[in-house]
């Protein structure tokens, strides 16, 4: 059974969803059928159509066959708007989970005091900050979101010890209006911000959190908050791509994004 042939099915089966030849719900092709379609085996048509079970685009039922996964990520609004600097389960965000269906959902949140590793360093130590008392130290502020008791979403941010340093900040408890709002509280103005995005495979460790399957990869968004010339935060997101679509919006941005009240779903044909 060749690696190759198993994928000739799931790339096969991967183009017609992509077509919008089977719909969600549809029944797909049978095993039997899909080896006589593309001249494999069983047992390799088989192979292939659990790679895209994998990568959750159609659900094998024992005794009745393939369907296709309703695949409809939950928007994720990566564009920070006024109220709101996280971009995580705020109210809006969890108003849409539950419109798709989810009821249990948890955030449980840690706190922690290290030293800067060199990718935290980079994004916020300054030279200037680097002779100071504290230069080598970072306040970690961790959030893990649940939903149905699964892990849906990680999102980890750090801060100079000299900002968040016996501040609320410090303090395991959900913050009501968000960490930009208690930045402010503090006297820090959060002026600009850049992000970057990127899709990696998970660790075995990841994966197993998140209960991803082999050929989901993982989409990281990070982000550094700056007032003029000094960083004050910096967030790293970690999402399922098959759960989660990124927005973002440009211009002058209401503080509800309407928009995200649709249907938008990048898998729509």
């Amino acid at each position: 059974m060749s690696a190759t042939k198993k994928t000739v099915v799931a790339d096969y089966l991967r183009d017609a969803l992509a077509k919008g030849v089977y719909q969600p719900g549809e029944r797909l092709p049978g095993e039997e059928e899909l080896a006589e379609e593309l001249d494999v085996s069983r047992a390799t048509a088989r192979l292939g159509m659990r790679i895209l079970q994998d990568e959750g685009r159609i659900a094998i039922r024992v005794g009745r066959g393939a369907y296709v996964a309703d695949h409809q990520p939950v928007i994720h609004r990566a564009t920070p708007v006024s109220g709101d600097g996280s971009g995580g389960f705020d109210s809006d965000y969890q108003e849409r989970m539950r419109k798709a269906g989810y009821s249990n959902l948890d955030e449980k949140i840690k706190v922690s005091l290290d030293t800067m590793r060199p990718k935290v360093a980079k994004r916020l130590l300054r030279e200037a900050d680097e002779k100071g008392p504290h230069g080598g130290l970072v306040v970690i502020r961790s959030s893990e979101y649940f939903v149905d008791g699964s892990l849906w979403q990680s999102q980890v941010t750090y801060f100079p010890f000299s900002i968040a340093s016996n501040t609320a900040l410090m303090s395991p408890e959900y913050l009501s209006d968000g960490i930009g709002e208690a930045m402010r509280e503090l006297g820090f103005n959060e002026e600009w911000n850049w992000d970057i995005v990127g899709a990696r495979m998970p660790a075995q460790d990841e994966a197993d959190a998140f209960g991803m399957g082999p050929g989901i990869p993982l989409l990281v968004q990070e982000r550094v908050t700056y007032e003029g010339q000094r960083p004050l935060r910096f967030t790293e997101t970690l999402m399922p791509a098959n759960r989660h679509q990124l927005l973002y919006a440009g211009g002058n941005a209401p503080e509800n994004l309407r928009v995200l009240d649709s249907d938008l779903n990048i898998f729509e044909h």
